[in-house]
């Protein structure tokens, strides 16, 4: 019984974890990392402590270069508080997409990944900016900016889930 307490833990603390690579405002690593900690200190056989201090150093890692990014971003092209929220919900209709299309085929799959989680956050961001700045090439500017920021952010937060998820697949070997 305390073995199911403990999974319903981890995998609680993962999928609040995986939804934070496409929602900015949650520390996703942060959770991840609470995940694989309690993993490795209520079941039998855990992930193991070297892959708690990996996926502890990707998360300070991430944080880390998330704020550099940002700043390096804004430097080049300044863009709004509210150009990332479109990215975030761009991300969310495109995790949703990714979601209805389960049963394709994987050129489609791909297809829906790139519209999903590039073309959407890019467009939302766009349409957010080119009011804003009452400039489609300035919002474009932006929106460009906007995206590669999320982008990496999430590719940042993806590495720290995938390596969980692979911690907890490959315990106990």
């Amino acid at each position: 019984m305390l073995n199911l307490v403990i999974w319903v833990f981890v995998a609680l603390f993962l999928g609040l974890g995986f939804l934070s690579c496409f929602i900015n405002k949650i520390p996703g690593p942060i959770l991840v990392f609470l995940g694989v900690l309690v993993a490795q200190l209520g079941l039998d056989h855990g992930p193991g402590w070297g892959a708690v201090a990996i996926i502890a150093a990707i998360a300070i890692a991430a944080f880390i270069l998330s704020k550099v990014i940002t700043r390096v971003a804004k430097k080049m092209q300044e863009y709004s508080k509210k150009a990332s929220v479109a990215t975030t919900i761009a991300s969310l209709i495109g995790l949703a997409m990714v979601a209805g299309s389960g049963n394709a085929d994987s050129t489609t799959i791909i297809i829906v990944f790139i519209v999903g989680f590039v073309v959407l956050p890019f467009l939302f961001a766009f349409l957010v900016e080119s009011i804003r700045q009452k400039s489609a090439a300035l919002g474009a500017k932006s929106a460009t900016a906007a995206t590669v920021v999320y982008l990496a952010d999430t590719a940042l937060k993806l590495a720290a889930f995938a390596y969980a998820i692979y911690s907890l697949i490959t315990m106990g070997k």
